[in-house]
């Protein structure tokens, strides 16, 4: 709740609250993770025989209280206690500082001199525009106008200058990064461990950094040859511009040629009567086809509902109640999906309120839980719902859904086929939550493995993709006649055509990060020399001397160590959907099987258990055990 008040709220009294709100409860969390007598009664509890025995989600829960002690420093001794809090009170200002930094243009510079030849080829309405002293463009590294420059310039040396100020090295920017990592390593150290990974990986589905490693390396083998094609269709495309003959050798591709080039391969292979898909998806259509496929899958609808005086935060702001067919509603989702000024550009899913189970809680007379602190004030308790087909009375989930989408007030808001995917990816985060809605808030919805909770969302591209699914939705939104298939399949041919140049170079981007977070205590840190030898080594483009483009990772805090995870649940999804949905995307046995053997448990089963589970078979078998070997299948998924 307070990460969605703080990004999306558009009033600053309100995000202020929201700042204030976050920090007491990351302190009282902190409190209740370092209280001796909550881990002594934990421990008793799961070493103690129960009649009956705890459930498996009960002891999942267990489990993960357990998790967050020992990642505390629960039985740490007082020195090193004290060095542990010292260290992750500085972490939190480090990490916000490396964000605030990552997001904004390089600190306060000199101006970019470009001389005006090199300006040659852009629009005059844009190189008119510049500031210029004495037949020299003035332009601010880091601002829009230079990325257009690093972006479209005809000129070579004008995207070279444009990219080194953008990218360039700030040692003030390294210096946060460099903390951050050895402070990281450091507080590992004081917990035990060998690395920040090792006490990352302690909760997820690859366990180890030697398993991530591998995963990495495998991946990172078998995409370099295909993204080294790439690297040449645009080298012959820079060849051609410069001139030089087909025969001769190609020229080096730099950093500051491929979003050009690529821009170029892109124009050179769209038909030029190509139609633009934007008008096949209007805003509606899709929210529109989103339903249609979850109760054609799962029995599952939306409907859409009037807000109460105050209950959002914004009016663009619509409300949908989530209804299953059997179940009637189980949740709400609230879709926060228009640009507005101090709105992120990024998309997120948002869980606002976690589903649980309430009518067996333990309430005292004034109907505050049993030992609520009272510097709280009233308790969030609710009375619950009854939900067909379940035991008890159920606290239902909320969720927010957050994009940053354009709207012409004129006419339908159109989305491009970037946005659609975008939507499709985040509804998959929200019907997860919709669908597990267990007894244990913490094991509920999306609270799972970082490396498995991006799996539904993935799950949710393969689906938009798909003919089947298109056509419960794709229509124009003047005439509504449907989007041709031979159009949609021009357009996907284009967004593929370099597609393992992209994926390579998330491959390489997960490496770094997991390279940075197996640093050992006390290691000397050099990020950028990291950095140099892994794009040296598996990279298939230059590094840029004097440019330190890792202080640009923001996931490098978010996501440390774990930003495999992405690459991860995209083999997962890959294979669950051949498995499940190739030969009839819109199955409801096979939709049946997604949500009772996966989607339901949320977090409160061994994910490996539950891919094991959808796969089947003896391939399935092994997966389930979550060892080396189900690491290596996964990756073989990847592959394929």
């Amino acid at each position: 709740m307070c990460e969605l008040v703080r990004n999306a709220h558009p009033e600053r009294a309100w995000v202020a609250e929201a700042d204030r709100a976050y920090d007491r409860l990351c302190g009282y969390m902190n409190e209740l993770n370092t209280h001796r007598g909550l881990f002594e009664a934990l421990v008793a509890t799961l070493e103690a025989e129960h009649n009956p025995p705890l459930s498996h989600a009960e002891r999942q829960v267990a489990l993960t209280f357990l998790r967050d002690f020992e990642k505390s420093g629960i039985d740490l001794p007082p020195e090193r206690r004290a060095r542990f809090v010292e260290l992750s009170d500085s972490l939190l200002g480090l990490g916000r500082i490396f964000l605030s930094n990552a997001s904004a243009p390089p600190a306060p510079a000199p101006p970019l001199e470009i001389p005006e030849e090199l300006l040659s080829g852009l629009p005059a309405h844009f190189s008119s525009g510049l500031p210029r002293v004495k037949g020299v463009a003035l332009v601010t590294p880091g601002s829009w106008e230079a990325q257009v420059i690093q972006r479209y310039a005809p000129q070579s040396e004008a995207r070279e200058l444009a990219y080194v100020a953008n990218a360039r090295a700030d040692p003030d920017r390294v210096g946060v990064l460099e903390d951050m990592l050895a402070q990281r390593a450091e507080l590992a150290g004081v917990l035990g461990k060998g690395s920040w990974a090792e006490v990352a990986l302690v909760d997820k589905m690859a366990k180890t950094p030697s398993n991530v490693w591998g995963f990495l390396t495998s991946l990172a083998d078998h995409h370099r040859t295909q993204a080294a094609e790439d690297v040449a269709v645009l080298a012959r495309l820079k060849a051609q511009a410069a001139g030089i003959d087909k025969s001769g050798a190609l020229p080096p591709l730099y950093a500051w040629d491929r979003d050009y080039f690529s821009e170029r391969h892109v124009q050179n292979q769209a038909p030029a009567s190509l139609a633009p898909l934007a008008p096949y998806f209007s805003v509606g259509t899709v929210m529109r086809g989103l339903s249609r496929l979850f109760s054609r899958l799962y029995g599952i609808s939306f409907r859409p509902t009037t807000p109460g005086p105050g209950e959002v935060w914004h009016p663009s702001v619509r409300r949908l109640d989530v209804v299953d067919e059997e179940q009637g509603t189980i949740g709400v989702i609230y879709c926060d999906l228009f640009s507005r000024e101090g709105k992120p550009p990024s998309a997120a899913h948002y869980t606002v309120r976690c589903s649980r189970r309430v009518d067996d809680d333990d309430a005292r007379g004034d109907g505050l839980h049993e030992g609520w602190d009272s510097r709280w004030g009233p308790g969030l308790e609710t009375e619950g719902d009854v939900v067909r087909g379940m035991t008890g009375r159920y606290q239902l989930p909320i969720v927010v859904l957050c994009t940053d989408f354009g709207n012409d007030q004129n006419s339908p808001a159109l989305l491009g086929w970037h946005e659609v995917e975008t939507l499709f990816h985040e509804m998959g985060h929200a019907m997860h939550s919709m669908i597990g809605r267990t007894e244990y808030h913490n094991v509920s919805g999306t609270r799972c493995a970082t490396d498995f909770v991006e799996f539904p969302s993935i799950l949710m591209e393969h689906f938009v993709k798909s003919p089947s699914v298109l056509a419960l939705f794709a229509e124009h939104y003047e005439s509504e006649r449907p989007l041709p298939p031979a159009l949609f399949q021009n357009h996907m041919a284009l967004q593929s055509s370099l597609a393992a140049l992209e994926t390579h170079g998330q491959i390489v981007m997960a490496m770094l990060d997991h390279q940075y977070h197996t640093l050992a205590p006390g290691e000397a840190v050099d990020s950028t020399a990291v950095y140099t030898a892994l794009q040296e080594r598996v990279g298939v483009i230059p590094p840029v001397p004097g440019t330190a483009w890792q202080t640009q990772f923001g996931h490098l805090y978010g996501y440390g160590a774990t930003y495999y995870s992405y690459l991860f649940d995209r083999a997962i999804a890959g294979k669950v959907f051949s498995t499940l949905f190739a030969a009839d995307p819109l199955s409801r046995e096979a939709g049946e099987v997604l949500k009772k053997r996966l989607l339901c448990w949320g977090g409160g089963r061994d994910p490996w258990e539950m891919v094991g589970d959808v796969v089947g078979g003896a391939e399935g078998e092994a997966v389930a055990r979550g060892d080396e070997r189900a690491m290596e299948l996964v990756g073989g998924w990847y592959v394929k």
